[in-house]
């Protein structure tokens, strides 16, 4: 085996600390997790408790001089990302970028450029392209159960008076760079073909900053296919996390852990086009008359691939220390910052909560 990669990571808090720390803690052969950087020096805490001997510091120039150091994990403030980026870049480290990894047209262009000019050392955090329900529900979609597959919903619902500096605009926050980077990366990947048109709703509901936490996204493919996209902080009754519509089944997804599903039987042709143009008799015409043949599975999320999202450090391992493609590419990872600049332009936040 190759020897380990030496991690540091630059901001300890709620991603760096209950993020990224468990998620290098699964692979201790393949990282080693030798230093920190937080401006709040009590978050020493924090890294110390699962790596005792980690170097520690408050000062961005000391942290990126630390000589022991191969990569940084980047989890500061979204509006901070591509600066740091440069920074680590220059300083002759990999980069494993925490989303969102820019937040305009212009952030795309400047990553775009590094990633040129740094060739093989940006990696980019989109977890949640390995999540297992994610990997399971493709897997059904290729296998044809469905049929041909024209409209997909994706929810994240929940209730809750958050006032964090991610319900700020002018830090970068709202649910549009919060969430939305993980599921418009899941909308622009099940479209299976280039975007053709979106369009976008944004309130903010029970946000108490001045960013939005009710979105609504609906993308288009040049194959007619409809992804709609709704995340939300002000619903109390949560939907199901995926839906997918076929002309042969539906799948139906609650929380991540069950699939259920209704398809016609394999075996069970469609019936041929055409329609009788004269009046039906009593009783009839509803569609009754054609008797399917129905197939229904409840089972439990399990890729055949293993798919986890907690194992993205391992697919980074295998980039950087055995030449393995890394499943998110530059393309990708800008196509979701480019969409996300393009909605954020196209649609002004409506605030419509009672704390005015």
């Amino acid at each position: 085996m190759a020897e380990p990669i030496k991690v540091g990571i630059w901001g300890l808090g709620r991603a760096g600390t209950t993020m990224h720390i468990p998620e290098l803690k699964k692979f201790p052969d393949l990282f080693q997790v030798v230093a920190g950087c937080d401006i709040i020096p009590e978050r020493e805490k924090h890294l110390h408790d699962s790596f005792p001997d980690a170097f520690f510091t408050t000062d961005n120039n000391e942290f990126l001089q630390y000589k022991e150091m191969d990569m940084v994990s980047i989890a500061i403030r979204s509006q901070e990302h591509v600066e740091y980026t440069r920074l680590a870049l220059e300083a002759g480290k990999i980069v494993f970028l925490e989303k969102p990894f820019g937040l305009s047209e212009a952030d795309a262009d400047e990553l775009e450029k590094l990633d040129a000019q740094y060739p093989g050392k940006i990696y980019f955090r989109h977890n949640r392209r390995f999540e297992s329900a994610f990997h399971h529900i493709r897997e059904i979609m290729a296998k044809g159960l469905l049929g041909n597959i024209y409209e997909i919903k994706l929810c994240r619902h929940r209730f809750q008076f958050r006032n964090d500096w991610q319900t700020m605009l002018e830090c970068g926050g709202g649910q549009l760079n919060n969430w939305g980077p993980h599921l418009i990366d899941h909308s622009l990947r099940l479209l299976d073909s280039p975007l053709k048109e979106v369009w976008a709703d944004m309130k903010r509901v029970t946000a108490l900053g001045s960013a939005e936490d009710h979105i609504k996204i609906i993308f288009k493919g040049e194959n007619g296919r409809l992804i709609d996209l709704e995340i939300s902080d002000g619903i109390t009754i949560p939907g199901p996390v995926y839906f997918i519509a076929g002309t042969r089944g539906t799948l139906l997804c609650e929380d991540e852990s069950q699939l259920r599903m209704k398809y016609l039987d394999p075996a069970w042709k469609m019936p041929p086009l055409g329609a009788d143009p004269g009046t039906p008799a009593i009783g009839c015409g509803y569609g009754g008359e054609i008797k399917p043949q129905w197939i229904e599975e409840c089972i439990p999320v399990a890729p055949a691939d293993g798919a986890n999202m907690q194992d993205i450090y391992g697919r980074v391992y295998a980039a950087v220390r055995d030449g393995v493609p890394f499943p998110v590419t530059i393309a990708e990872a800008m196509e979701v910052v480019r969409t996300t600049a393009k909605i954020r332009k196209m649609c002004p936040v409506q605030g419509i909560n009672g704390a005015e």
